[in-house]
């Protein structure tokens, strides 16, 4: 408090009260201070941060009689009576009024306030006192409706279930007149340390999160209030704002009672701001003790006697002529509002911005929600459930945004599908056709794979020797002429691959069921979610749920039906596929059966070519005219055979020019069921997803629409009071909106505020 420069400066640039309120600045400093209290009035201080002064100080440090000096008003005084809610001062300059007080609740809700006059406006001072305790004990019972406080009746009311010790809601007193200097502060329930007997202990930890709320707020001025009757360690009003202001920046502090300091005591205080440093230093207040107060002590005599005070007093005489900026109320109240309109012309480009940032963001949620039933109950359920399956149908086609977002219905269906075919074709019939295997276990062998066009290498693990089939051919003979052989033979070796067909034909199924009932979950919950509350939602998931499960049922019955086309009877009209797929795996078969392995766990087929006729043969003279020297034996071959009048003479068709060792009947049996297996794979594997797809996925979609409107009885009597229940608006669905709402309202309003300001 020694940091005279900073404190004569301030001095300096405060103005007497007799010009002060006609000059421009003052007038400039009135419209910031009233756009900040209507900025307040709106409830906005709860979305974003407004400059604002909270009033903070322990139990009996002299707060309401601070609150008093400044406002000129009387508060209530007696026990349980005062400070047990904040109380909002507007403090309004008007020379061309007379003076009035209007009292009003600010009942917080969510983020929005609003505030409801509380009563008629006042004009005489000494009824102010009244009108703020019985707005206090409305805020208190507010299960009873407060104009009933109005007239004293239920002033005496004490205790009882639904008394609130302490509440958030605010106490708005607003005092306009010639004699008012402009300010806005807000004065906060004192901090205690303990209770009274039967009340709650809790009250104390409620008190503090009330008050630290308020002071946390970056744009809050802090004025702390602390008295020189109590060492400054013992008042827990320091600790808790220099908890949340550590540097003191924002920080006013205020000395109270200094008549109860004494030689010793008088110099600390005076240099407390060399203990606990504050950037803007100390004011010190001499304000009326109780007697005074009692005595009904007017204001102007109270600053007289402050006045009187610091002249005679002989610890703080010198002190008040050094410092004469820091003493008294009318300083520090020209000092506050300075300082909080300095803070506001600051500030008005930062919450300008964040004004109009929350309120786009507040309306994209608005718009962002279900949108608010405003038809016909019956109309809305039958226009979501036409929207509901239309999506369906988009889904299944594949047109729905989702393909795009994420896998969708049709890509998952296909994938499954594709799972599906390379199951079955991993049934495909096995046949060794080598002489002889080399060693015991897994050896390699080559396969042809007619899908890719291909040989490759496989394993003997399973896999039919050429031998075996010979055997069971010849032991099934019955009467057959020499060289034949019954079909049931080739009818044996394809019946064990078709019979394996079963398991991958159902796990296709059901997992293609199971995709579709996931996806069916999800668009029900995006179309009938917000539902859930009227009962709207189980409705629709059951009749889904029911349709869905009797499409799968029926799809069964006509998979095994389509199954059973193919595991019950060979048969293809496919007569030019399944010969040119047996000449292929014909070919295959003898030019297997005539390598031999280079080791025991490969077999090599690289192809050779025939050697050139010898010397002195009858068709080397023919060889040695060929076309060109560049030309293949087998190319040789293949023209030489078309001029002997083969014309579709091709290369595959060579090996089967290879020798049998009396092993046809085998050949033909192994290349034949190999053949009709790539026949009956391919048509299968198409005709079990087109079955699925027919039989569950479209069915479902051409019955859905009839089957909701019918199984919740749109068109029958009493539609419309069911209806009604199952689109009742959610209570949490209804309760954001109403906040959202009430926010809207409260950012446009603070808009057109700072737009009117300019």
């Amino acid at each position: 408090m020694d940091d005279n420069s900073g404190h004569r400066s301030d001095h300096s640039r405060t103005k007497s009260a007799a010009t002060f309120g006609s000059s421009a600045y003052a007038r400039d400093r009135h419209a910031l201070l009233k756009l900040l209290a209507e900025l307040h009035g709106t409830g906005i201080q709860n979305l974003l941060n407004l400059p604002q002064i909270a009033v903070v100080g322990s139990q009996s440090v002299g707060k309401s009689s601070l609150i008093e000096s400044i406002s000129g008003i009387k508060l209530p005084r007696e026990s349980g009576t005062c400070t047990r809610c904040p109380m909002e001062c507007r403090l309004e300059y008007n020379d061309s009024a007379p003076w009035t007080c209007r009292v009003s609740l600010r009942i917080q809700d969510g983020d929005s306030a609003e505030e409801v006059p509380f009563g008629n406006a006042l004009t005489d001072p000494d009824d102010v006192e009244r009108r703020i305790r019985q707005a206090q004990r409305a805020l208190l019972r507010p299960s009873l409706e407060a104009h009933t406080f109005l007239d004293d009746s239920d002033l005496n009311l004490r205790g009882g279930g639904d008394t609130l010790s302490f509440t958030d809601n605010c106490v708005c007193v607003h005092i306009r007149g010639p004699d008012v200097t402009d300010l806005h502060f807000y004065d906060l329930p004192g901090i205690i340390v303990n209770v009274a007997e039967g009340q709650n202990p809790s009250d104390i930890d409620l008190v503090r999160s009330m008050v630290k709320r308020y002071i946390s707020r970056p744009g809050c001025i802090i004025l702390l209030v602390v008295s020189c009757e109590t060492d400054f360690e013992n008042q827990v009003a320091g600790r808790l704002v220099r908890d949340v202001d550590p540097t003191g920046e924002r920080t006013v502090g205020v000395l109270t009672k200094p008549d109860k300091t004494d030689a010793e005591s008088a110099p600390k205080w005076q240099k407390i701001n060399d203990v606990y440093r504050l950037q803007t230093g100390w004011f010190v207040l001499k304000l009326p003790d109780s007697r005074e107060l009692r005595e009904g002590i007017s204001a102007e005599a109270a600053r007289e006697r402050a006045n009187a005070f610091f002249q005679a007093n002989e610890y703080w005489h010198t002190y008040a002529q050094n410092n004469a900026g820091r003493v008294g109320t009318a300083n520090l109240t020209e000092y506050l509002a300075q300082r909080l309109s300095e803070q506001l012309r600051e500030s008005l480009p930062r919450i300008r911005e964040a004004v109009q940032k929350a309120l786009v963001e507040t309306i994209a949620k608005l718009v962002s929600m279900p949108p608010e039933l405003k038809n016909d109950p019956t109309a809305e359920v039958f226009a979501r459930i036409t929207s509901f399956a239309q999506d369906v149908s988009r889904h299944i086609r594949g047109t729905s945004q989702m393909q795009v977002d994420r896998q969708g219905l049709v890509q998952r269906l296909y994938a499954a599908f594709r799972r599906f075919k390379t199951a079955i074709r991993a049934t495909a019939p096995k046949f060794d056709a080598r002489s002889q295997t080399a060693g015991e276990g897994a050896v390699a062998f080559t396969e042809l794979d007619s899908d890719e066009g291909v040989e490759h290498d496989s394993t003997d693990d399973g896999a039919v020797k050429i031998v075996d089939v010979m055997k069971v051919a010849t032991e099934a003979r019955t009467r057959e002429l020499p060289g034949n052989y019954p079909f049931s033979v080739k009818a044996y070796y394809i019946f064990r691959f078709l019979e394996k067909w079963e398991s991958p034909t159902f796990d296709c199924f059901e997992g293609a069921f199971k995709t579709f009932v996931e996806d069916l979950g999800k668009l029900v919950d995006e179309h009938f979610g917000v539902y859930v509350h009227g009962g709207l939602l189980s409705q629709i998931q059951t009749i889904v749920n029911a349709q869905v499960h009797a499409c799968a049922a029926d799809a069964r019955i006509v998979l095994r039906m389509e199954m059973l086309k193919e595991t019950e009877a060979i048969y293809t009209q496919n007569e030019h596929y399944l010969e040119a797929y047996k000449a292929k795996f014909l070919g295959h078969y003898k030019q297997v059966r005539m390598k031999r392995p280079k080791s025991p766990s490969k077999i090599d087929l690289t192809i050779e070519e025939p050697a050139p006729p010898r010397p002195g043969s009858p068709y080397h003279d023919a060889y040695r005219r060929r076309v060109s020297p560049r030309e293949s034996p087998t190319d040789f071959a293949l023209r030489a055979l078309r001029d002997a009048g083969y014309a579709d003479i091709k290369a595959t068709d060579l090996p089967k020019l290879l020798p049998s060792h009396g092993l046809d009947p085998a050949f033909d049996i192994m290349a034949e069921v190999r053949a009709y297996f790539q026949v009956s794979y391919k048509r299968y594997a198409d005709a079990i997803p087109l079955c699925i797809e027919q039989a569950l996925i479209r069915k479902f979609e051409s019955q859905l629409s009839a089957s909701l409107v019918s199984d919740l009885g749109l068109f029958k009597p009493g539609a419309g009071t069911k209806c009604a229940i199952w689109v009742r608006e959610p209570p949490t669905v209804a309760e954001q909106r109403r906040e959202l709402l009430a926010r809207k309202e409260t950012l446009e309003e603070a808009q057109s505020l700072l737009v009117q300001f300019g």
